[in-house]
């Protein structure tokens, strides 16, 4: 028997698959709509498709955001949508709408990039984001260039058709279960389908694909080996994780910055401590309130004080933003290098011992997959931690850890974030 199952099985599956031709078929005809009468139906069926039975949770994720971002589309286009200030501007603590706005859907622009305001009457703001998420979502998307979107989804059977071969080809080659393979949606860019693994997570399914010739020629024959691994960047995931949520009063704004036309580096801190330091170029940075930690400024400083902390980058998930600025950076247990020997601030040799690793380099953090981007919109962007540490507290040992550029801290209490680093992925 085929990893397609049997013939009841298939059935199934068929009907399953009935959700989302129904949801395709939905969605050119609002796209034949005329603009404002598009408004209208895009807002109901974002307020009614929590109640759609036949959807899975995930799939109801990824047709939300679907609804939500071409309704804002139309609103920006008949002109219901008003354009806020460049980002470039001071986000001012004030305006809190647009603070989580930038935090949650920014940067979808290049440098001129663009906000929009819309009347709270439409489902397609912060508010109902949260609501919406009630966890992150991970998924796949491949595109085959060979197939005609607009024959395939003017015709039902064809397009249950092709969603079939595709998840039996794709089980097969991956020896997976068919019904493993669940298809969130199809869109136009070719022919581009999202789908998941469920039980898997995407590092887990990359692995997979790696390590997995079969599956690597299907891919290769079906999209030319072009993969994309996508998840959205939900706060409403750390809130529910960590029991906290971001405050005004976590933020800075005076402090946003972004650091085009900046030289790659440069020396700083005390006389008898130089060190290289990375501008993060590509990054947008979010100030954070650093007043927590006392009136006394000097380790944040860029004057070389003796009392000058190091700038440092730590790479994280989306969902964690909000409890390491609730709560900081917490030191991690077993770390691969804690063994090696260093020597620490009093001349002695030590173990690296566990903590919280750092990198120098804001690339390091990308290239080595500490800073996992998630999709907004059109593009992709990574969350890293902008930090002072106490210099008299770096941890490096090894041969391993001063190539790949790798520091540890061993506590909390050495370590101060004062800016979220959003990274934009180059296409």
């Amino acid at each position: 028997m085929n990893q397609q199952g049997s013939k009841s099985q298939v059935d199934e599956q068929k009907q399953r698959l009935q959700s989302i031709i129904k949801q395709t078929t939905k969605s050119q005809i609002i796209t034949s709509k005329p603009a404002k009468e598009q408004i209208v139906i895009l807002n109901e069926e974002i307020n009614k498709i929590d109640n759609d039975k036949n959807l899975t949770n995930d799939q109801k994720q990824y047709y939300k955001n679907e609804y939500q971002q071409k309704l804002l589309t139309k609103l920006r286009e008949s002109g219901d949508a008003k354009s806020i200030p460049h980002i470039n501007q001071n986000i001012e603590i004030s305006n809190p709408d647009l603070l989580f706005y930038v935090l949650k859907e920014s940067l979808l622009r290049d440098q001129n990039r663009e906000l929009l305001k819309i009347n709270s009457i439409y489902s397609a703001g912060f508010d109902s984001i949260i609501r919406v998420f009630g966890q992150d979502q991970s998924f796949i998307k491949v595109r085959n260039t060979n197939l005609d979107y607009d024959k395939i989804v003017n015709n039902e059977q064809l397009l249950e058709q092709t969603l079939i071969e595709f998840k039996g080809k794709l089980s097969t080659s991956l020896k997976i279960p068919f019904d493993q393979i669940e298809i969130l949606g199809v869109s136009k860019g070719s022919f581009e389908i999202s789908f998941q693994i469920k039980g898997k997570t995407i590092e887990e399914i990359q692995l997979e694909i790696q390590n997995n010739p079969n599956a690597q020629t299907f891919l290769n024959e079906y999209c030319n080996g072009i993969i994309e691994y996508l998840a959205y960047f939900d706060l409403a995931k750390a809130n529910s994780r960590s029991k906290v949520a971001i405050s005004l009063n976590d933020f800075n704004p005076q402090y946003n910055m972004t650091w085009e036309g900046f030289k790659e580096k440069e020396q700083r801190g005390p006389f008898n401590n130089r060190y290289d330091y990375y501008f993060p170029k590509g990054c947008f940075g979010f100030g954070l309130n650093v007043k927590k930690y006392g009136d006394n400024q000097d380790w944040i400083q860029m004057n070389g004080n003796p009392n000058e902390w190091r700038i440092m980058y730590h790479g994280t998930k989306n969902y964690a933003v909000n409890s390491i600025i609730q709560n900081n950076l917490i030191p991690g247990q077993g770390n691969a290098c804690a063994l090696n020997d260093c020597i620490d601030e009093f001349g002695k040799t030590v173990k690296v011992g566990n903590g919280i690793y750092f990198s120098n380099d804001y690339n390091v953090c990308i290239k080595d997959g500490y800073a996992n981007y998630v999709q907004v919109c059109n593009k992709q962007f990574a969350p890293i931690l902008m930090s002072r540490v106490n210099p008299k507290k770096i941890r490096q040992g090894g041969d391993y850890m001063i190539k790949k550029q790798y520091f540890v801290v061993n506590n909390s209490i050495d370590v101060r974030p004062y800016r979220i680093l959003l990274h934009e992925k180059k296409q």
